[in-house]
C-alpha cells in the first residue's frame, strides 16, 4: 500500500489519494463500507463528491450486503463500484489499482478534450483577431484592438500598447510612445507620453532583447541584479499610489515587423485568478492576482506576431499617405504659384466639397437620403477637389494671369502710340507757325497762329478722351452701351506714321480685345483656359491610384460639366456626371463668386452669391438637391468667411 496515502476517514468510510501513472493530479478513492452507503444522509456528501471527475467511489460489503443495497435512486453520472468482502490484499490493490488507472484516463481524456476545445477557441480567436487587424487601418483603432483582445484572452485586468518611434540604429536612441491603455479596475485618464528606450523600464529591457518579458510579481522583486531581478528593473509605484492599485504580475511581449525590428510592445498586467472579475481591495492583489503562464505567453507572443506585421503595415499605409498628401499639397503650390490671384482657391473648394459630402451622410431625406460617403470615399473627394485646377500647369501663364483685356504690354504699346501722334500734332502745329512767321504779314500771323494752337488742343484733346475711353474699356467688366460701337469707330481712325504710311488708331487684335463684352479673355484665351480640365484629366489619370481612389481622375475632369450638357469639357449631361463632380461644381462656382483675393472684380456678398447659384439649378445646369443640402446645412461657412458688403 507505498502508492497510497491516507487523506481522510470516518466511521464507515476511508479516503485515499493515489498516484496513478497516467494521471496529470492525484486520484481520490473512497471506501465505503454499509453503514455509510446504507444511510443516506451520511452517504450524500461522497456522492457529491463522486461526480467531481477525480474522486472515486467504492462500496465494500459481503455479496448479501450488496445485494439488499438500494442503489436505485443513484445518479448514473457519479463514479460508483463495489467489491465484495472478504478478499486477499492483492485482490483489493488489483482492484484499487484497476479503478485508479480507469478515473485516470478519464481525467487525460476530459483534459484533452478541454485542451483541443480551448485550442480550437484560440485558434479560432486568432482566425478573427488576424482579419479585424488586417481590415483597420487607423492606427488608434489598431492598437485598441490588439490590447482589448490580448486582455481577453489572458483575463488582464490592464494593460498598454507603447509604440517605437524613431530610426537611429541605436536603439537607445529611439523613443517609446505611450499609445494606448485599459484597467477594469480604475477609471485611468491616460495621457500620451514618451520615455526613452532603456533597460531600466521593462517595456525597453523588452525592445532591446527582443524577447517577452515574464515577471510574476514586481511587489517580491529582489534588489536590481539579485536574485530573482536579473533584469535590474526597479518598480516605480507612482502610479499605484495614485490610483491605491497595485501592479503585480506582468508580461511585455515585442510586436515585431517583417524586416525583423521591434515596433512596439505589448504589455499586460495582473493576470487574474479563477472568481476575480475585478481587482479592488488590497487582498484581491494579493489572493487574486496570479502570474502568467505558459499558455498565457504563447497566445500573446501569437498575437503580438500578428499584430506586429499589420501595425507595420498600418504604418507604411500611413507614411504613403503622408507622403501623397505632401505631393498634392505640393501640386497645389505650383499650381497656384503660377496664379497667385486664386490663391487658397483649391483648398477651400476642398472643404467646400468635403463639407457637402458630409453633409449628404446626415441626410435622410431627399434622393441622397441612401448615399452615403466612406472616408475612403471622403478622402478621394478631397484629392479630386485639391487637384481640379492642376491642367492650369499647361495653360500659358500669360493667358493664366490675365487681368485685364489687354496684356499690360499691349496697353503700353498703345499709350505710347497715343503719345506719339499727340507728338506728331505738335510738331506739325509747329511747323505751320514757322511756315506763317515766314510767309504771312504781321496782322495775319497773329490770327492764325490762333487757329494753329485752337486746332492741335482740340486733336490732343479728342486723343486724351479716346485714351480715357481704351483704359476704361480695358477692365474686365461689362462693356458700356455703344462702347462696341464706339471701339470700332476708333479702330477705323488713321493716322501717319513718319514715312507717310496711313496706320489705324488700334490694331484688329487690340480693338478685338478691347470688344469683349464680359471678363478680360478673348474667345480664344477662354478656350485655352477651358482646357486646364482635359489637361487635368490627362495628368491624373497617369498617376497609378490606389482602389480606393481610382475615380479621382473622373471627378476632377468633370467639375465644369452641367447637367444640361452645356459645360465642358465633353458636354456630358447630369446622368453621365458623377456625383461628387457636381458637389464641386457647386464649391468650385460658390468660392470664385465669394473669393476676396481676386484683383479683377470684388468679393461677392455670400447671399448674392446663393442667389446665382440658385439660378444656375433653375437653368438646369446645377443638382437642386445638392444645392439645398449646401444651402440648408450651412455647408458654405466650412470655409469660415465671413459675408463681404454688397
Amino acid at each position: 500500500m507505498s502508492g497510497y496515502r491516507v487523506r481522510r476517514q470516518g466511521e464507515g468510510w476511508i479516503e485515499l489519494e493515489v498516484i496513478a501513472q497516467r494521471a496529470r493530479s492525484p486520484v481520490m478513492l473512497v471506501l465505503a463500507w454499509p453503514e455509510t452507503w446504507s444511510d443516506a444522509a451520511a452517504f450524500a456528501p461522497h456522492l457529491t463528491r463522486a461526480r467531481s471527475g477525480n474522486y472515486g467511489l467504492i462500496l465494500v460489503g459481503t455479496p448479501d450486503e450488496l445485494e439488499d443495497a438500494k442503489l436505485d435512486t443513484v445518479s448514473t453520472d457519479a463514479d460508483l463500484t463495489a467489491l465484495s468482502a472478504p478478499m486477499t490484499m492483492v485482490q483489493l490493490l488489483l482492484a484499487l489499482r484497476s479503478r485508479a488507472d480507469a478515473i485516470a484516463m478519464r481525467i487525460t481524456a476530459a483534459t484533452i478534450e478541454l485542451e483541443h476545445e480551448r485550442a480550437r477557441h484560440e485558434n479560432e480567436m486568432l482566425i478573427s483577431i488576424g482579419r479585424s487587424l488586417s481590415q483597420e487601418r487607423d492606427i488608434e483603432s489598431l492598437l485598441a484592438i490588439i490590447l482589448r483582445r490580448a486582455c481577453e484572452v489572458t483575463s488582464s485586468d490592464a494593460g498598454s500598447v507603447y509604440i517605437v518611434e524613431g530610426h537611429e540604429e541605436d536603439l537607445t536612441r529611439r523613443r517609446l510612445r505611450f499609445a494606448v491603455s485599459q484597467n477594469e479596475s480604475r477609471n485611468v485618464q491616460s495621457a500620451g507620453f514618451t520615455m526613452p528606450v532603456a533597460s531600466s523600464s521593462i517595456v525597453g529591457s523588452c525592445v532591446l532583447s527582443g524577447v517577452p518579458i515574464n515577471v510574476p510579481d514586481l511587489y517580491k522583486l529582489d534588489e536590481p541584479g539579485m536574485g530573482n531581478n536579473q533584469w535590474g528593473f526597479v518598480h516605480d509605484r507612482s502610479f499605484d499610489d495614485k490610483y491605491h492599485y497595485q501592479g503585480r504580475s506582468v508580461l511585455a511581449v515585442p510586436m515585431i515587423s517583417a524586416r525583423d525590428e521591434v515596433i512596439g510592445v505589448i504589455q499586460l498586467i495582473n493576470k487574474r485568478g479563477k472568481g476575480f472579475i475585478s481587482l479592488q481591495d488590497p487582498s484581491d492583489f494579493e489572493h487574486g492576482v496570479v502570474a502568467f503562464d505558459d499558455v498565457s505567453e504563447k497566445y500573446v507572443s501569437a498575437l503580438a506576431s500578428q499584430a506586429g506585421i499589420a501595425l507595420e503595415n498600418v504604418l507604411l499605409y500611413e507614411e504613403v499617405r503622408t507622403l501623397f498628401d505632401s505631393f498634392v499639397k505640393a501640386s497645389v503650390t505650383a499650381i497656384e504659384s503660377r496664379d497667385p490671384t486664386t490663391s487658397g482657391h483649391s483648398n477651400r473648394v476642398a472643404e467646400l466639397t468635403v463639407g457637402l459630402g458630409k453633409a449628404i451622410n446626415r441626410t435622410d431625406t431627399g434622393t441622397f437620403r441612401d448615399l452615403r460617403f466612406s472616408n475612403d470615399s471622403l478622402k478621394q473627394m478631397e484629392y479630386a477637389a485639391l487637384l481640379h485646377d492642376f491642367g492650369k500647369v499647361g495653360v500659358r501663364e500669360h493667358v493664366l494671369v490675365k487681368a485685364k483685356k489687354l496684356y499690360e504690354h499691349e496697353r503700353e504699346i498703345i499709350l505710347q502710340r497715343f503719345q506719339l501722334i499727340k507728338r506728331g500734332h505738335k510738331i506739325a502745329g509747329l511747323e505751320k507757325k514757322l511756315q506763317y512767321y515766314q510767309d504771312a504779314t504781321r496782322e495775319q500771323i497773329v490770327e492764325q497762329l490762333t487757329a494753329v494752337d485752337s486746332d492741335m488742343s482740340s486733336k490732343i484733346l479728342e486723343l486724351d478722351d479716346i485714351i480715357k475711353f481704351i483704359l476704361a474699356a480695358n477692365e474686365p467688366t461689362v462693356l458700356e452701351q455703344g462702347g462696341f460701337e464706339r471701339i470700332a469707330e476708333i479702330a477705323g481712325m488713321t493716322y501717319d506714321d513718319e514715312t507717310g504710311s496711313n496706320i489705324p488708331l488700334l490694331s484688329h487684335n487690340e480693338a478685338t480685345c478691347l470688344q469683349i463684352k464680359r471678363g478680360s479673355l478673348t474667345e480664344a484665351e477662354r478656350n485655352e483656359i477651358n482646357s486646364h480640365v482635359v489637361h487635368t484629366y490627362n495628368f491624373l489619370k497617369e498617376i497609378p491610384w490606389s482602389r480606393t481612389l481610382r475615380d479621382v481622375p473622373e471627378i476632377a475632369g468633370a467639375h465644369h460639366e452641367k447637367l444640361d450638357g452645356s459645360g465642358y469639357p465633353k458636354g456630358r449631361k447630369a446622368p453621365q456626371i458623377p456625383v461628387e463632380a457636381k458637389m464641386m461644381a457647386i464649391a468650385d462656382i460658390y468660392d470664385a463668386l465669394t473669393a476676396s483675393d481676386r484683383p479683377y472684380k470684388k468679393a461677392m456678398p455670400v447671399e448674392k452669391a446663393l442667389d446665382i447659384l440658385s439660378g444656375d439649378v433653375k437653368r438646369g445646369q446645377l443638382d437642386a438637391q445638392l444645392y439645398d443640402i449646401f444651402v440648408a446645412q450651412r455647408v458654405y461657412l466650412v470655409t469660415q468667411r465671413d459675408p463681404q458688403p454688397s
